[in-house]
């Protein structure tokens, strides 16, 4: 009736798909002649059309890693032959790539710019200034997050939700780099210990932050290993390591069996669906179900634990009942405080509920929701229609 025209939504998202296309195709070239900071601006230019890309995430940490081969092979003799003039050129370019970034609100590859400059110059007077800017700049953007979800700072405290700071973003970068090549150097050690003292950040904070990015690190590697599904006896060795170098314990590592997993069976989840149901039958069916089919579930009882959860996990999907307690947010409020958010808007919803009333219903599709299950759901009905949503996308 309708013919096979291509919906708006469609039309944009293949816009999308050949942005990042075009994007990739030239960081391809700037790749192939050696030109990595060209590629690197290209492959950012796509991350920021779907951060979430699997082929734009590759490409980077590819080019990234034989940067610092690179400049592993030069990097001591570069700090005998920069001058001081040299520095401030370098440090100069470093302290303008983060300006760009905070303009385009990436807060973290700003920092990860000022953490280059304090290798380089650990008193730095501007990185500082840019340290706090950068935080004062987070802070308010978490705030506005706040107001708009209505998540005041006390239930925060109440779900445990540790706040960092600007300053612990960047030692994280460094901590990172140092420990790219699986060891600290004497001279690392104490430039990061000057870096503590700098930020006031304790041995204890410390401490949690080098143990995830060294978990991070060992979880990276794992996924190259068995990108193409297979692992030698060579990457066998690297992981195996890896592992003592960076003190994996079998407790760490059977908290990342079930990743480990996945990724040797060559799938990661296909994306994370967000389950908003008071009732906990129902949503612990839909979860087990949705797991099984490989899919990354988070699930919420009442509507203001969802909100909590979408500031910080972007769901590819949200499924939510529509009638909760009379003193709670319903699921129309969530669609409506979702739609209110720029990145959120495009989120497919689905609505679930076992209300039978037709006004509910026909009001839940003029709103412009994607879907509408009776309650039970229909399990392969459900998936159907999430991985037909999800295609399109």
């Amino acid at each position: 009736m309708f013919g096979n025209k291509p919906s708006a939504e469609q039309q944009q998202s293949q816009t999308t798909k050949e942005e990042i296309a075009k994007h990739l195709r030239l960081a391809d070239e700037h790749f192939r002649f050696n030109r990595f900071n060209e590629a690197l601006t290209q492959i950012e230019l796509a991350l920021r059309l779907d951060p979430k890309n699997l082929l734009a995430r590759s490409f980077k940490e590819r080019i990234i890693l034989i940067q610092k081969r690179a400049q592993g092979a030069v990097h001591h003799e570069k700090e005998r032959v920069m001058t001081e003039e040299e520095k401030q050129v370098l440090i100069a370019r470093l302290l303008a790539s983060a300006e760009e970034y905070i303009r385009q609100h990436n807060f973290n590859l700003a920092l990860a710019k000022i953490a280059e400059v304090y290798k380089i110059d650990g008193q730095n007077a501007f990185a500082r200034a840019y340290s706090d800017r950068i935080e004062e700049l987070m802070q308010e953007q978490k705030a506005k997050a706040e107001k708009m979800f209505n998540v005041s700072p006390k239930e925060e405290q109440r779900q445990n939700v540790p706040t960092l700071h600007g300053a612990f973003f960047m030692y994280r970068e460094l901590l990172r780099e140092s420990w790219m090549d699986g060891k600290i150097t004497p001279e690392e050690e104490q430039e990061l210990k000057r870096v503590r003292g700098m930020f006031n950040i304790t041995d204890k904070e410390h401490t949690e932050i080098e143990r995830e990015v060294k978990l991070s690190s060992y979880l990276d590697a794992l996924r190259l290993a068995w990108r193409d599904g297979v692992l030698t006896a060579n990457e066998r060795q690297v992981l195996e390591l890896m592992r003592q170098r960076y003190g994996i314990t079998t407790e760490e590592h059977a908290s990342l069996e079930n990743q480990i997993q996945e990724v040797k069976k060559g799938s990661a989840p296909k994306a994370t669906i967000l389950i908003v149901d008071p009732d906990k039958d129902h949503r612990t069916s839909l979860f087990g179900f949705l797991k099984q089919h490989n899919y990354e579930v988070l699930v919420s009882a009442d509507v203001e634990d969802a909100l909590r959860k979408v500031i910080v996990t972007f769901p590819h999907l949200v499924l939510a009942e529509v009638v909760f307690l009379p003193t709670q947010l319903d699921g129309f409020a969530l669609y409506k405080k979702l739609q209110d958010h720029e990145a959120l808007r495009n989120t497919p919803f689905f609505f679930m509920t076992s209300v039978r009333d037709e006004k509910v219903i026909r009001a839940a599709m003029r709103l412009g929701l994607d879907m509408y299950f009776p309650k039970p759901v229909d399990h392969e009905l459900l998936l159907a229609a999430i991985e037909g949503k999800l295609n399109k996308r």
